[in-house]
């Protein structure tokens, strides 16, 4: 003879429980696409060399792109499963703005952003390169920035492989209208 086991939940309890196991309610599916138009803040400090708390503003048009990329000034590199670029050279989106040095040539501005999916979802981490080349030489900054609801925020830093701005940092800020 077997026993049959009836539980009998209360209807408060029951409604509780299954609006908990829905996937619509646990789910955060919020995402931001990079490719697009950004309006970008950035604030660079490099002590005595070029002041301190720089401030810059940039329109940036990111489109895709390969993860490494060639460009007049070199050969740059970024983590991700998928890439983004924003520079002036053809057909790679492009970089314009009040902080851009007037010692930098259009092809000599660039970013590369590197995420593991795209769209990104929000509260994710992604790379990126920042790459100046003023009178000759070459700066490049390495950083990361968390997106969330169109907007990106991060920090960065001088990479070893370029002297020309040993010490230098940056903070910036961006949306995508």
């Amino acid at each position: 003879m077997k026993r049959v086991l009836i539980l009998v939940l209360p209807i408060p309890f029951l409604l509780a429980f299954l609006s908990g196991c829905s996937s619509s309610k646990n789910s955060n599916t919020g995402t931001t696409a990079i490719p697009g138009t950004w309006a970008i803040t950035g604030t660079l400090q490099c002590g005595q060399s070029c002041g301190s708390g720089v401030a810059g503003t940039y329109q940036v048009v990111f489109v895709s792109s390969p993860c490494t990329v060639v460009t007049p000034v070199g050969t740059f590199s970024v983590q991700g499963n998928t890439c983004f670029i924003a520079n002036n050279n053809s057909a790679q989106g492009s970089i314009s703005g009040k902080g851009l040095l007037t010692t930098s040539n259009n092809n000599g501005v660039g970013v590369l952003i590197g995420a593991d999916a795209s769209p990104v979802p929000d509260g994710s981490t992604i790379n990126l390169l920042f790459v100046m080349a003023p009178q000759g030489s070459v700066a490049e900054f390495t950083g990361t920035a968390t997106v969330t609801k169109n907007t990106m925020q991060g920090s960065g830093a001088c990479s070893s492989a370029t002297p020309a701005c040993q010490g230098a940092t940056a903070t910036f800020s961006g949306t995508e209208p």
